[in-house]
C-alpha cells in the first residue's frame, strides 16, 4: 500500500499546551496539510518538560511518516544546552522535514508594573525592586532564554517563573501575579491590543507589522539583543527519504495556500518552507549558535 493510501491518520505531535505558538500553528496548518497530503492529519498535544515529553513520544513513533513533531527553537536548539539528559537528541533522533515559520516574541508586562519602555524596565530591574518576575512556559525554551539574555545584557535582576501550562501563565500575568513575559506574538498581540497587557518591545531584528508601534529591544537600549522563534516539522529517525520528501512537498504546498499564508501573516509569523536538507542545516546551525550565545552570556537554567 502506498503512503498516501494508508488508512490511519498522520499524527502531528506538539509539546506545548493551548496558547503556545506550536498549538496555534499546528491547529491552523493541519486542515490544509490534510488536503495537500490527501491523508488526515490530526494534532496531538503532549505538553510538559519544555516540549521534551512530546519530542520523546514522537522520536519513538513509527518511522513510516505517520508520526510528526512540531519542533521549535526551544526543543531543537536551546533545551539540550540546559538539560543534556533530555531523553532525545534533536539531530540524531529526528529527520528534518520542513521549516514552517519564524516570528518574534513580544515583551509585555502587567499594566500595574508602571513601565512603558525597555529603559524603564532596566531601571526597575537595576533598582533590585522586590518581586520583579518573568514568566515562561518552559525551562530552556525561547521565552525563558529571552528573559535570561535580557537579564545579562541589561544587567537587571529578575526571577524566572516557569509554568507547565501556557493558559495558567497568561492567567497569572493578566492578574499581576507575575510582572512580565517574553512570549509568542500570536497570543501576546490580542492581549496587548485589548489592554490586558502593556506591550514594551519585540525581540526580532525588525519591528513587527502586527504591532508596528512597538520598537525592537535592540533599538530600545540593548543593541545586539535578538531572538526569533521558529517552528518546523520533523519525523522520527530512519523515516525513508521518499516519505520525507512527500511530507515536505505537502507542507510547502500548504504554506503557500491563501488561507494558511494569510493566517500566519495576520498572526505575525513569516511562512518559510524549503527542503528537508535546508531545515537540517538550519537546526545544526541554530544548535551551535545558541550554544555559543548561552556560554558567552553565562545563562543558567
Amino acid at each position: 500500500m502506498s503512503w498516501r493510501r494508508a488508512r490511519h491518520p498522520v499524527r502531528l505531535i506538539i509539546g506545548f499546551s493551548p496558547g503556545s505558538a506550536s498549538d496555534f500553528i499546528a491547529g491552523m496548518l493541519a486542515p490544509e496539510l490534510s488536503r495537500c497530503l490527501a491523508r488526515e492529519v490530526i494534532v496531538e498535544r503532549h505538553a510538559g518538560n519544555g516540549g521534551a515529553i512530546g519530542a520523546r513520544r514522537a522520536a519513538a513513533g513509527d518511522p513510516d511518516g505517520s508520526t510528526l513533531f512540531m519542533a521549535t527553537l526551544g526543543t531543537h536548539a536551546l533545551a539540550l544546552h540546559f538539560a543534556p539528559d533530555l531523553g532525545y537528541d534533536p539531530v540524531k533522533d529526528f529527520m528534518a522535514v520542513c521549516l514552517v515559520s519564524r516570528s518574534p516574541l513580544v515583551l509585555a508586562c502587567h499594566p500595574s508594573l508602571g513601565v512603558a519602555t525597555v529603559k524603564d524596565l532596566i531601571a526597575v530591574g537595576r533598582s533590585k525592586a522586590p518581586g520583579l518576575t518573568f514568566a515562561s512556559s518552559a525551562v530552556g525554551g525561547a521565552p525563558h532564554l529571552a528573559g535570561e539574555l535580557f537579564k545579562v545584557m541589561g544587567r537587571v535582576e529578575m526571577t524566572h517563573v516557569p509554568y507547565a501550562r501556557t493558559e495558567q501563565l497568561y492567567e497569572d500575568l493578566q492578574n499581576g501575579r507575575v510582572a512580565l513575559s517574553f512570549n509568542n506574538i500570536m497570543s501576546m498581540a490580542p492581549r496587548v491590543r485589548q489592554g490586558l497587557l502593556r506591550g514594551i518591545a519585540v525581540t526580532g531584528l525588525q519591528r513587527s507589522p502586527l504591532l508596528s508601534d512597538l520598537p525592537t529591544v535592540a533599538e530600545s537600549g540593548l543593541p545586539g539583543y535578538e531572538i526569533t522563534n521558529w517552528l518546523g516539522i520533523v519525523a522520527p529517525a530512519r523515516t525513508q527519504a521518499d516519505t520525507v520528501n512527500t511530507l515536505n512537498a505537502g507542507i510547502v504546498a500548504a504554506l503557500r495556500t491563501g488561507p494558511v499564508a494569510e493566517r500566519l501573516s495576520l498572526a505575525g509569523a513569516e511562512p518559510c518552507g524549503g527542503s528537508p536538507e535546508d531545515f537540517a542545516r538550519h537546526i545544526e546551525k541554530e544548535l551551535a549558535r545558541w550554544g555559543r550565545v548561552i556560554a558567552r552570556a553565562g545563562v543558567l537554567a
